[in-house]
Parts: C-alpha cells; sequence; structure tokens
C-alpha cells in the first residue's frame, strides 16, 4: 500500500511538474540528401503593396521585371486568395464577411457571361491545361480568360489577357462587357500581383499564376474585433523611430524610382530581423491580460503555414521547377523557414536578381 501512495505521489508530481520542450526526432532539411534529381528552386520575393501608388508605373518596374525574368521562374504564386478559399468564405459569410468584402471580387457577373459556376470554371480550367496547345487559338485563350474569371483567379485571367495580340483583346468566347471591364481594370493596376507577377508570367509565357493567401486565417480574429487593433497599434508605437524611418526611406526610393535599391532593402535579411523584432517579437511579449499580442501572432502564424502550403501544392506537379513568389515583405522571413524544411525545396536567396 505504501508502494502505491508512493508511486501516485510521484505520478502527481510528475503530471504537475512544468512541461520540458521536446526536441524534434528529425530535422527535415537533412531529408532532402536523398533526393535523386533537382530540388524545386524557390525565390521569395517580399515586395512592399504598390497598389494605390501613384509615383509607379510599369516603366518604374520595367527594371526588376528584368531582373527577375533572369531567374526564369517556370511557376510564379502571388498574395491573392484562390478561388475556391472564397468560395468556402461566401459558404460561411457570417464568419467571414469582412474578409470576402476585402480579399474577394466578385464574380457573380462573371458567371454570367461565361455561363459557368466556380466548380465548372476550375473544372474547365484543369480539364483544358491537361490538353492544352502549344500554340493555342486567340478564342481558346479568351475562353480561359473568362473560365479563370469565374473562378475567382483573376490575375491568372490577366495573364491569359495579355498571351493575346492585342486586336485579338475582344469580347467573345465567354467574355462579356462587365469581363472585359474587369481585365482592363487589373491591366491597369500597379498591384504587384498585376504589375510584377502576371506581366512577368505572360513576358516569359507562361499561362498562370498560383493564389496562394489564405484569409480563412481570419477566424482566429473574428471574436475580438477594433480591440485587438488597438492594442496592436500600442505595441507597435513602441518601435524605435530608426525602424519607421527605415521604412519611410524605402517608400520614397519606391516614388523615386529607385526601385532596386527598394527591394534590396525589403528582401535584406537585416530588414527581416528588424521587422520580427518589432512587430511579431512585440507582440508576443504583450503582457495583457487579454493576450492580443499573442492571438494576433497566432493569427499570422496560421496564415503563413496555410501560404506556405498553398505555395507546396502549386509545385507538388512541377518538381525541380524554379518557382517565384511574390508576396507582403512581413511574409518573405516566413515563407523561407517553412519551405527550408520541405523535404524536396531549396530557397534560393534574391541577392541573385538584386545585387
Amino acid at each position: 500500500m505504501r508502494s502505491f501512495i508512493l508511486f501516485v505521489s510521484a505520478l502527481a508530481a510528475l503530471l504537475s511538474a512544468p512541461a520540458a520542450a521536446h526536441e524534434p526526432a528529425l530535422d527535415f532539411r537533412g531529408v532532402d540528401e536523398a533526393l535523386t534529381t533537382e530540388p524545386t528552386k524557390v525565390m521569395v520575393l517580399g515586395s512592399t503593396h504598390l497598389g494605390g501608388n501613384e509615383a509607379v508605373t510599369p516603366e518604374t518596374l520595367t527594371p526588376l521585371i528584368d531582373r527577375l525574368a533572369t531567374f526564369d521562374p517556370q511557376v510564379i504564386t502571388i498574395e491573392g486568395v484562390p478561388g475556391e478559399v472564397c468560395e468556402m468564405m461566401r459558404t460561411y459569410a457570417s464568419e467571414y464577411s469582412d474578409s470576402i468584402q476585402s480579399y474577394c471580387p466578385r464574380v457573380g457577373d462573371y458567371r454570367g457571361e461565361s455561363g459557368m459556376t466556380a466548380a465548372q470554371a476550375a473544372n474547365y480550367i484543369r480539364t483544358t491545361f491537361a490538353d492544352w496547345p502549344d500554340e493555342p487559338s486567340a478564342r481558346a485563350r479568351r475562353k480561359l480568360a473568362s473560365a479563370f474569371l469565374a473562378a475567382g483567379e483573376p490575375y491568372s485571367a490577366l495573364v491569359q489577357w495579355w498571351r493575346l495580340p492585342e486586336k485579338e483583346r475582344k469580347a467573345g468566347d465567354g467574355l462579356g462587357p462587365a469581363s472585359i471591364k474587369a481585365l482592363e481594370r487589373y491591366a491597369s493596376s500597379m498591384n504587384e500581383n498585376s504589375s510584377i507577377a502576371a506581366r512577368l508570367a505572360a513576358q516569359l509565357g507562361l499561362e498562370r499564376v498560383y493564389a496562394a493567401d489564405d484569409h480563412s486565417s481570419d477566424l482566429v480574429l473574428a471574436d475580438h474585433g477594433e480591440a485587438l487593433w488597438i492594442r496592436m497599434g500600442q505595441i507597435w508605437s513602441k518601435a524605435p523611430p530608426s525602424y519607421r524611418e527605415s521604412y519611410g526611406a524605402a517608400e520614397e526610393m519606391v516614388a523615386d524610382g529607385r526601385i532596386i535599391e527598394a527591394y534590396q532593402f525589403y528582401n535584406d535579411p537585416e530588414t527581416q530581423i528588424m521587422a520580427v523584432t518589432n512587430d511579431f517579437r512585440a507582440a508576443i511579449g504583450d503582457d495583457q491580460a487579454e493576450r492580443y499580442g499573442r492571438i494576433y501572432n497566432s493569427w499570422y502564424q496560421v496564415r503563413n503555414l496555410r501560404m506556405v502550403s498553398n505555395i507546396v501544392a502549386a509545385t507538388a506537379n512541377e518538381p525541380g521547377a524554379r518557382v517565384l513568389s511574390v508576396v507582403g515583405a512581413s511574409h518573405k522571413v516566413y515563407f523561407e523557414a517553412l519551405l527550408d524544411m520541405m523535404h524536396d525545396i531549396e530557397v534560393v536567396s534574391t541577392d541573385t536578381v538584386l545585387k
């Protein structure tokens, strides 16, 4: 009996003791030693969000486009929400109403003009690419562009639009007035999804870009409202002036047309460390009872994990491909750390094209 009591006491003490950190059994970065062919090479381009910046023009971005072209990517991913994720969010509209409005294009008119539902459009895209000729007709490209719009993939529709000879950029084959208006709007946008990723894809002869963002993670924040962002503003306000000044200087570089210099800054490892230190590291140190900083961090980690999984999915059927991922600069450090753990992916430094 005494030994049983001692056993129970020891077990209780063990269960109440702080859990020791566990070292994983395997460093996944070593698994790629088993590769018998070339790894998939991923370059993550951290970008400022260019949309709405009146100083940016296609000519401004040409030096950057030319340098990225030397990497010759075969797959390009963007910070856009995939059509199927937007469809899921629309199904649960009460949970994602703000995110739908902010990140998902309105597709009703395009579906009416194409005659396709979301599922029909997605199936059409997949099956069409399975038998896509080297030199498709203009009609085939217009039909594919209409399917991309109906599927909620406007930047891939833009790639098809730009692949058309200018005289063939017209209505027909599923493209009606609303679709044409949307394509013209996306074509004139300086958002980096259009002005860098889709433009480069069309220039290199690619057929699409892959949307890799995921705002289904926004559900993590749903119960906290404005109070969380007020607290985050308080945390961010404690960053040293030099932090804000450095980003302000980079924005001036963009405005002055010094685009390569600006992108060198956004992709510099020291910039990445500075961003994590003054944003995410500061947030996890939040000591207020609500722990809004911790919740914010969890949301961002969930989002990045899902985004990286979308990149892996986009490259899964292109083993050994060169991949360019264009994303907001604060995602870059997470992308590279997570991609580095994948079994057959090699992260390529942007220094190879920017310096």
